[in-house]
């Protein structure tokens, strides 16, 4: 049961004093007590309650792929001992007067057989329900967090320990594959960095004009469909090496070259097409928070200025990426987000009219942004016995709002990359003209058979 805090617009993180993991102590059921601890929303994460719903669930996935099946007895273990490292994510979201805030109760996630569609929303309706979950299908483990308590960074780090503690019960081996994450989450992992790194006074960033969307029909519910395709890791690095360009930007130009494609073939709509991708903010502040941080470069082309060659829209991600990462653009978005919630007006609205407005204002100006999303969660890198019992990885970018349609996630675990579309809309056109692209190129894809894996 949720209790309101003595204020919820305290700076202060209450959770925090549970991460003195030395002074920690056990409840019944290995629980770690402390319940009624609470800890602000942070900024990125908002909106997400006003804005999700049965569609956009504001989920995401990441799974690893085994070569074996699943020990089920042994994930149960390893997933009671790395909830309790993590007292973090043992939260529950709580309705506040003003805002939304999370409450603590030291629960364990709930592992569950992989049966239904994917990043399916969880239930607000629930005492005690935590905002995140274990999955278990076949070969495969999988972890979907609600990004209100973390982002990509956070579930990798989350799933690195998972596996650590999995294949110490599944095969008693005591060699980590993922040594980085030994000691646990560290000292600040609770941080809201955002709010840090706010800087009063800074110019807002020019508003956007609206961005073209996909035409296509939505498909009937349940309607988030997933493919995903394999590409091999190295031929992948080479082909965007060989362009002059990391993965995450040739991938995105490869995403606004056939939007580009589509856009001529339909004719109408804006000129104007935008890819959202995202950067995480961690390695540029050396942080160690699990809380969302990250933002997003959006490289764009105008159609008024003609067609554009791929090399064309590649250099055009180039500069968009590099202008967005560096120092001072960032901190001016950050500000601008930032700014929002500090204004001392929007601060005393009561959530029972802030949440409307805010859903309103998002649906009317939030997916007029962009037009997709490509997200790269990078290279994940095991090591000693255990990497030879994964097989790959791949990520699943939370179900997108239904003016959007259809957004990619790509992440590398060995030989093997995995490229993830989620879409709303039966039409492939954007999935066989980005890997057509891609073959093209010269880069063999394969389909991947989710049903096997």
């Amino acid at each position: 049961m949720c209790k309101m805090p003595d204020n919820t617009n305290d700076n202060r993180v209450h959770i925090s004093l549970i991460f003195a993991m030395e002074n920690r102590k056990m409840g019944p059921k290995g629980e770690i007590s402390g319940r009624g601890e609470w800890m602000k929303l942070d900024n990125a994460a908002k909106i997400y309650p006003a804005i999700t719903g049965s569609e956009l669930t504001g989920v995401f996935r990441i799974s690893v792929h085994l070569t074996a099946p699943v020990a089920v007895n042994a994930l149960l273990k390893a997933t009671e001992e790395t909830a309790r490292v993590f007292p973090l994510f043992s939260v529950e979201l709580c309705r506040g007067f003003f805002w939304y805030f999370l409450e603590y109760n030291g629960k364990t996630p709930r592992v569950m057989k992989d049966s239904g569609p994917r990043c399916q929303p969880f239930p607000r309706t629930m005492n005690g329900e935590l905002l995140y979950r274990v999955l278990v299908r076949g070969k495969t483990i999988s972890v979907e967090f609600f990004h209100i308590i973390t982002d990509g960074g956070g579930a990798i780090f989350f799933l690195k320990t998972l596996l650590n503690n999995y294949f110490l019960h599944a095969s008693g081996i005591t060699e980590m594959p993922f040594p980085e994450v030994s000691e646990g989450p560290r000292p600040g992992c609770e941080d809201d960095l955002f709010s840090r790194h706010y800087g009063k006074g800074m110019p807002r960033p020019a508003v956007l004009p609206r961005a073209w969307h996909l035409p296509f029909r939505l498909r009937e519910a349940p309607r988030f469909r997933v493919t995903e395709f394999r590409v091999p890791a190295e031929n992948l690095t080479l082909l965007a090496r060989e362009a002059g360009s990391t993965i995450t930007e040739y991938l995105a130009a490869t995403m606004l070259f056939v939007l580009q494609e589509i856009r001529t073939r339909e004719g109408k709509g804006s000129p104007h097409i935008r890819v959202q991708v995202p950067f995480d903010l961690r390695r540029r502040y050396e942080a160690d928070t699990l809380r969302n941080f990250s933002l997003f470069a959006m490289p764009a082309i105008d159609m008024r200025m003609g067609y554009y060659s791929f090399d064309e829209v590649l250099r055009e991600v180039k500069m968009t990426i590099q202008m967005m990462t560096d120092e001072k653009r960032i901190r001016q978005v950050i500000s601008r987000n930032v700014s929002k919630e500090k204004n001392p007006f929007i601060r005393i609205i009561p959530l029972f009219i802030k949440s409307p407005v805010l859903r309103i204002a998002y649906n009317r100006f939030g997916p007029s942004q962009f037009t997709s999303i490509v997200t790269n969660m990078g290279r994940v890198t095991p090591k000693g016995p255990a990497a030879g019992l994964m097989q790959a990885m791949s990520v699943t970018p939370p179900p997108p709002h239904r003016d959007i349609k259809t957004t990619a996630g790509l992440i590398t675990l060995g030989v093997d990359s995995i490229i993830t579309f989620g879409s709303l809309t039966d039409n492939t056109e954007l999935e066989r003209g980005f890997v057509k692209w891609l073959t093209d190129a010269g880069l063999p894809v394969k389909i991947r058979n989710n049903e096997t894996a």
